[in-house]
């Protein structure tokens, strides 16, 4: 066996490992995507009231606003300005943190994943060709 075949073979090996990896972390990003939906940015107002605090955000055309926990509250660093995000199926739902950080990860994992995948299939197609 040459040389080259050696590599092409390993190529394909990287290559089909490296697709199936893909697909894998792609679609796990796809189904938490579609059971979390997509949270949009926007600011919001904490207004502190005698019976707690409110938070109130315009998003999709109209304000909207709900009552924060205490815990919520103490985690507010600007009340004029505090940056937010809301569920753009149900604006009624707000974070005032980012998403989780895990489902953009595993989306990069996958993407990193298919580029190798793409490499190591052009790799062993170009040995193929010149051999």
């Amino acid at each position: 066996m040459e040389s080259a075949e050696v590599v092409a073979t390993v190529a394909e090996v990287i290559g089909w490992i490296a697709f199936g990896g893909s697909l894998g972390c792609l679609l796990l990003a796809l189904l938490i995507r579609l059971a979390d939906g997509r949270w949009l940015p926007t600011d919001a107002v904490v207004v502190d009231q005698e019976h707690g605090s409110t938070v109130r955000w315009f998003a999709e055309g109209a304000f909207h606003q709900r009552r924060l926990s205490d815990d919520e509250r103490a985690h507010v660093v600007d009340a004029d300005e505090e940056r937010a995000y809301y569920r753009e199926r149900e604006p009624d739902r707000l974070r005032l943190h980012e998403p989780p950080a895990g489902r953009r990860a595993i989306r990069v994992v996958g993407l990193v994943l298919l580029a190798i995948a793409g490499t190591a299939g052009v790799v062993s197609l170009a040995i193929m060709l010149a051999g």
